[in-house]
């Protein structure tokens, strides 16, 4: 078949706007997706583990929807569900019912079907009449509408060449002019649709968020959050550390360290930061630093002696532990030059019945805005809890439902920097819960890209400005 300078615009611009309307989707493992039973039956869903055994995730009636966090390569099984009063085998056809028909009393097997997870975004199957599955994602979602555009241009384009005054066949050039100038406004259309509702599901996200995070921090029994996946990572002096991962995305990650900071070293830290313990401030968005009561907790910065790190110091040691374990899960090989110091912060408990206990509201350590990063500012977190207190002091990420409940020793890790430059869009926003009995401590280090010797952090102001670029103002 010959092509056209019609079919050729329409094919090329077809692919370019596959690029430009298409989510990018990050290189992770990680996907939500929901499996929407529309079969008119009732119907089992079974996670298929890697040993091929059926692990059960739930009964689905009809009309029902299953929302689950699950991964790229999961295979999950639908399968028809019999109610006792039907039977799934013959067990002897009566003498008037001759083989090969089938006696009424008796049924086929359940209908079942399996589903394996893509690597797009958006995914959705929907179970129909008798398990047949239809999947549709972001890439489905995208070719569907660049099918309509096309074949609206198409269209029109054909229209215009039959009109021709010239009677000739139209060049390549005009032919796209016509099929762009056709496109153009309908592609601007579909991505403001679609920019809107991203930005509709993201206010749902804060206002759920804002929810769970009252109902988690009132819950005192609630239990860290079950982790996606769990492995061990052996930091530089041998020793093993579980890693339990609860959020994996290419800009967004969040992990428990267990193990990670010792008696020894929490009580180095506690001791440096004893003398200059003050209250704790925030950034004030004019550059500086305020007290705020959104925040109540007593802190110090503790400058860390890497000159002493060959002769065992515990906080040197604790320091190049974070720095190894957050360039191993990052890739963003930071270096320990010109970084901040790393903060003691403590918050007490008062009782059951304070009214203003020691907190820190829902807040970002760095840039959360989902835009290009800005150089020096954060990119990491690693908070080392210490001392756990008896009731109260959980650290929650609301926006994600993560809940982590202080453990003396254990860690928690977040990254808010995409391989692309772009920042989380406040997945990571996190709050220490009211500390109500007993003392919580901690150690943290916040971890910084595109500083060093000659432009260490204390160069910055609190919005990621030089100080000696705001005097030649």
């Amino acid at each position: 078949m010959t092509s056209t300078p019609l079919t050729t615009a329409a094919t090329t611009l077809a692919a370019l706007l596959l690029i430009i309307i298409s989510p990018t989707v990050a290189q992770i493992s990680s996907r939500p997706i929901q499996i929407k039973n529309e079969s008119g039956k009732q119907a089992e869903v079974f996670w298929v583990n890697p040993e091929g055994k059926h692990i059960k995730q739930s009964f689905l009636v009809n009309g029902q929807t299953l929302q689950l966090n699950s991964y790229v390569n999961h295979t999950f099984l639908v399968k028809e569900f019999l109610t006792e009063d039907e039977p799934n085998e013959c067990k002897g056809d009566p003498p008037n019912y001759k083989s090969p028909t089938r006696s009424p009393l008796c049924r086929p097997p359940p209908s079942q079907a399996y589903i394996t997870v893509n690597d797009n975004d958006e995914q959705v199957i929907h179970i129909k009449k008798d398990m047949e599955i239809e999947t549709e994602d972001s890439k489905s979602k995208a070719r569907e509408m660049i099918s309509s555009i096309t074949s609206k241009c198409e269209e029109e384009a054909k229209s215009r060449i039959s009109a021709s005054s010239s009677g000739g066949q139209l060049s390549l050039d005009q032919v796209l002019d016509s099929f762009v100038a056709c496109a153009n406004p309908l592609v601007v259309n579909k991505l403001e649709e679609a920019h809107k509702e991203s930005k509709v599901q993201a206010a749902m996200r804060m206002e759920i968020g804002a929810q769970w995070e009252d109902y988690s921090c009132a819950d005192q029994s609630l239990p860290t959050s079950s982790p996606k996946s769990i492995h061990s990572w052996t930091d530089g002096s041998g020793k093993d550390h579980e890693v339990g991962v609860l959020l994996d995305r290419d800009e967004a990650k969040i992990h428990y360290v267990k193990n990670f900071i010792t008696p020894e070293e929490c009580q180095a830290i506690e001791a440096a930061a004893a003398p200059s313990l003050h209250k704790a401030t925030v950034a004030d968005g004019a550059g500086g630093s305020e007290l705020v009561k959104s925040r109540k907790a007593m802190q110090a910065g503790i400058s860390v002696p890497w000159d002493k790190e060959g002769d065992g110091n515990p906080i040197a040691a604790a320091s190049r532990r974070i720095y190894d374990y957050v360039n191993e899960a990052t890739g963003y090989n930071l270096e320990e030059a010109g970084q901040e110091d790393i903060m003691s912060i403590q918050y007490e408990g008062r009782g059951l019945d304070d009214d203003e206990p020691d907190r820190y509201r829902p807040h970002c350590d760095g840039q959360c805005d989902g835009l290009l990063f800005k150089p020096s500012g954060r990119v990491a977190t690693m908070v080392m809890y210490c001392e756990a207190p008896s009731v109260g002091g959980a650290t929650n990420f609301r926006n994600v439902g993560i809940h982590v409940k202080p453990e003396a020793g254990t860690a928690v890790f977040f990254s808010y920097l995409g391989s692309d430059f772009i920042t989380d869009n406040r997945l990571t926003e996190h709050s220490c819960c009211p500390v109500l009995e007993g003392n919580k401590k901690i150690a943290v280090q916040w971890l910084r890209m595109g500083v060093d010797d000659e432009n260490p952090w204390s160069s910055f102001n609190t919005l990621g400005v030089k100080y000696s670029e705001t005097l030649d103002q």
